[in-house]
């Protein structure tokens, strides 16, 4: 037998990745990326306001505890939704996809309420 046959035949299978969906791949990088930014410019406001709230001398340990709390229980709550064992089933991107529609109208609606406000 040839020994290129051999090697052929004789080898651990190689399992091929599904294909990727781009369209599901773009959209879901799409609803992260509004996340992200909403978070950013959330955060960046609390600590502002933190910052001219304690140079004002007023006390921001209960801000700052309400907005912590606030955020690790949304943490909390996507991380409970990501091990569900029907979210666990799902590909890759379609689990991306489904999170980042959940994650997203939050933060980009108050990021959007707080800039309007301005």
């Amino acid at each position: 037998m040839d020994s290129r046959t051999h090697d052929a035949l004789c080898r651990p299978a190689r399992i091929a990745p599904p294909p990727r969906r781009t369209g599901v791949v773009l959209l879901s990088a799409s609803l992260w990326l509004l996340t992200a930014m909403s978070v950013s410019w959330l955060c960046f406001l609390v600590g502002m306001t933190a910052l001219w709230g304690a140079a004002a001398g007023a006390p921001v340990g209960g801000f700052l505890l309400r907005c912590s709390a606030v955020l690790c229980g949304g943490a909390g709550m996507i991380v409970a939704v990501c091990r569900a064992p029907a979210v666990r089933r799902m590909s890759g991107d379609v689990r991306s996809l489904l999170l980042g529609a959940l994650v997203c109208p939050v933060p980009l609606v108050l990021a959007i309420a707080a800039f309007s406000t301005m």
